[in-house]
């Protein structure tokens, strides 16, 4: 019985040790996707995220930065500069960027919105 054991344990393992060797590396060798890493899929995020609505990536890529002087230690990180322009500061420095969406013209709470904020009504 104890032959039978080692024989049928024998078996399983070369089984499994022919079925390892076998395998080949798929895909092959990685190359370049184009681009830094932080780059890549990018512009896909930005069109589901666009569609979507959830942020207003559409109009960062359309806008040319314009960069303005903020104080990020006393004004919100995200707030409006007027009725239609967001203001995003950083510590380096405000960005501009204007709400272009039709369906989003005005700024409110410093996100592009359909409806304009009570300073804008």
């Amino acid at each position: 019985m104890a032959a039978f054991k080692n024989l049928l344990i024998f078996l399983t393992l070369s089984i499994i040790i022919n079925v390892c060797s076998g395998q080949t590396a798929q895909g092959g060798p990685h190359t370049s996707q184009g681009g830094a890493h932080e780059n890549q899929g990018r512009l896909r995020r930005e069109v589901l995220q666009n569609e979507n609505g959830n942020m207003d990536q559409a109009s960062l890529q359309q806008n040319p930065k314009n960069w303005t002087t903020c104080d990020i230690t006393f004004s919100t990180k995200i707030s409006c500069q007027d009725c239609s322009t967001r203001l995003i500061c950083k510590p380096i420095g405000g960005i501009l960027v204007s709400c272009n969406n039709p369906k989003r013209p005005y700024c409110n709470n410093g996100i592009c919105s359909a409806v304009p904020s009570l300073d804008c009504v």
